[in-house]
């Protein structure tokens, strides 16, 4: 995928969260508290609401963006620019590519990814869309 097709897919925040929500419902959400796997979808206030013991968590709540406030947006532009670019990204390079007028949440949403990316123990499966290049599957065929 391009950032063309990025923009397309994801155009604004409302789609952003709409399939960051589609990723957690598949995911399974688990409460922190109990630990019950059954939860409400509370539109009015775009939180899971346990069924058990009535805890709420956002979106965010127990994942990378865990406490950011950044928008979902621009997370799903930096993991792209991150995993699509040739060489090392810059949080200062991130920045101007988002117009973010400060530094530090840049800063600390890439080392975050960075540090998930490393992570030896974090499970890395794919799943879903996966892309091949033509010529090498055309070279498979012979």
């Amino acid at each position: 995928m391009n950032l063309l097709n990025l923009t397309t897919l994801y155009p604004d925040e409302e789609s952003c969260k709409a399939k960051w929500k589609e990723f957690r419902d598949e995911q399974q959400i688990v409460c922190i508290h109990c630990g019950c796997k059954e939860h409400y979808w509370k539109k009015d206030k775009e939180n899971y609401e346990c069924k058990q013991c009535g805890y709420r968590q956002s979106l965010k709540a127990n994942t990378l963006m865990h406490g950011s406030q950044l928008p979902f947006r621009y997370w799903f532009v930096a993991i792209h620019l991150l995993l699509s670019a040739k060489k090392n990204l810059s949080a200062k390079e991130l920045q101007r590519q988002l117009g973010h007028s400060t530094y530090n949440p840049i800063w600390s949403m890439l080392h975050k990814l960075r540090r998930a990316m490393s992570n030896p123990h974090t499970r890395h499966q794919l799943a879903k869309v996966v892309e091949l290049n033509a010529a090498a599957s055309t070279k498979n065929k012979k």
